[in-house]
C-alpha cells in the first residue's frame, strides 16, 4: 500500500469529490477552502488555513512535475495498469529520491523562523477587516484623491527582504512587476490612490482582479512610517482571499511592491510591444 492511515494528504480542490473517501480510509486531508454559499470571501480562518496549505503544497507540485517528465505518467493511464500502479509509483518515486537532488531541504534557520511565524499568523485577526465588516469603516465613502503620490503622501520605503517577510515567501513578489505592468498598461500608466478623509494612515487603491479584467477590487493598507520595524500595520482586499493575515493576497502584494519599493528605484514598465493594439487604440 502506498499510503497508510494517519498520513497527511495535501491536495488541491480537484480532490473535493473524494476527500470524504480519503478521510474514511483514515487519511488526514488538507485542501484549500471553498466559498460558502452566498459568500464573496473566505473567512479569515479559511483564508489563513488555505495559505498554509498552498505554501506547503508547492513542494508536492514540484515533485509531481518530475513524475510527468516520464511519458507514462504525463498522459492518461489505462485502467489495465491499475493493479500495478502502486509498484510503478513506488519505483519511480524511489528512483527520484535516490538519484535526483532534493527539491527543498527546509532546515535552515530562516526556514524555521518563517515556519514559526506562519504558525503565529495563522490565528491572527484583522482589525481593519472587523471595522469594514461592522460598517465602521467604508471602502467607498470619505476618501480623497492623491494627485502626486511622491509629494502628497509619505509612504515608507520597503526593502525586498521586508516584502518577502510580509508576504511569507517570494512567489507574489516575483509576480508583482508583471501584475503592476498589466494594470499600468490598462490605466494610462497610473495607479489611482486615495487616502481616508478621517485618517491619512489608510491608503486605498482599486485594482483589476488577477483572474478577470472585468472585475475590480478595492484594497486598503494601513501604514505607519514612524515605525521602521513594522511600517505596515494592516491590510484588506475585496478579493476571495483578501482577509488573509498569513501573508496577503497578490493585489495587496503588488500595491506594497509598487508603493514601497518600485517607485523608489525609478521602476517603470517596459514599452508595449503589442503594436496592433496600440494602432487601434
Amino acid at each position: 500500500m502506498i499510503c497508510e492511515p494517519g498520513d497527511i494528504h495535501i491536495v488541491d480542490r480537484g480532490f473535493r469529490d473524494v476527500a470524504d473517501t480519503f478521510e474514511d480510509l483514515g487519511f488526514d486531508v488538507k485542501m484549500p477552502g471553498f466559498l460558502r454559499k452566498g459568500a464573496k470571501q473566505l473567512d479569515i480562518e479559511q483564508a489563513n488555513e488555505t495559505r498554509m496549505i498552498t505554501k506547503t503544497r508547492w513542494v508536492v507540485e514540484s515533485f509531481h512535475s518530475q513524475f510527468k517528465k516520464w511519458r507514462f505518467f504525463s498522459e492518461r493511464i489505462s485502467q489495465d495498469f491499475l493493479l500495478n500502479i502502486d509498484i510503478l509509483v513506488k519505483t519511480l518515486a524511489g528512483s527520484l529520491n535516490k538519484y535526483k537532488p532534493r527539491i527543498y531541504y527546509g532546515k535552515s534557520t530562516e526556514d524555521f523562523t518563517l515556519a514559526n511565524k506562519m504558525f503565529l499568523l495563522k490565528d491572527r485577526t484583522s482589525n481593519l477587516e472587523q471595522l469594514i465588516s461592522n460598517g465602521d469603516f467604508s471602502l467607498r465613502k470619505n476618501w480623497k484623491n492623491i494627485l502626486d503620490i511622491d509629494f502628497d503622501i509619505d509612504f515608507p520605503f520597503l526593502t525586498l527582504d521586508f516584502l518577502r517577510d510580509y508576504t511569507c515567501g517570494i512567489y507574489q513578489i516575483k509576480q508583482s512587476p508583471t501584475y503592476a505592468k498589466a494594470h499600468l498598461y490598462d490605466n494610462d500608466g497610473e495607479f489611482q490612490f486615495q487616502v481616508s478623509s478621517s485618517d491619512d494612515s489608510f491608503l486605498r487603491c482599486r485594482l483589476h482582479s488577477k483572474h478577470s479584467s472585468t472585475t475590480l477590487y478595492f484594497l486598503c493598507i494601513q501604514f505607519d512610517k514612524s515605525d521602521s520595524n513594522d511600517p505596515i500595520k494592516d491590510h484588506y482586499c475585496q478579493c476571495k482571499c483578501g482577509v488573509r493575515q498569513l501573508g496577503c493576497c497578490s493585489h495587496i502584494a503588488t500595491m506594497l511592491w509598487y508603493l514601497g519599493y518600485a517607485r523608489h528605484i525609478a521602476w517603470s514598465p517596459p514599452a508595449r510591444t503589442d503594436r496592433y493594439r496600440e494602432k487601434f487604440l
